[in-house]
């Protein structure tokens, strides 16, 4: 689990998307991207999300829907960065 701190533009991204930059405990942080379509840069910041990380990559959990793009997976309650999802 993290909370994203930073989304700016992704310079160099095929498609026009966000880079996050993601604290995930123990004020260690990871980047991730996510398509610009479904978010508004703004509203990203401080929301938290589910993120997959595997030594230092770091994959946003997301279900893609036809109908609304990629949705980012979030927990229903606050939880504290890092906490494992299972």
């Amino acid at each position: 689990m993290g909370r994203v701190v930073a989304a700016d533009n992704h310079p160099g991204a095929r498609a026009p998307s966000y880079l996050l930059r993601i604290e995930v405990g123990g004020g260690r942080e990871v980047e991730a991207s996510v398509e610009r379509g479904s978010y508004d840069r703004e509203a990203l910041v401080g929301r938290q999300v589910v993120v997959a990380l595997e030594g230092d990559e770091a994959t946003l959990v997301a279900a893609h829907s036809h109908a609304s793009g990629r949705v980012l997976l979030v927990p229903d309650r606050e939880v504290d960065p890092g906490t494992v999802v299972s």
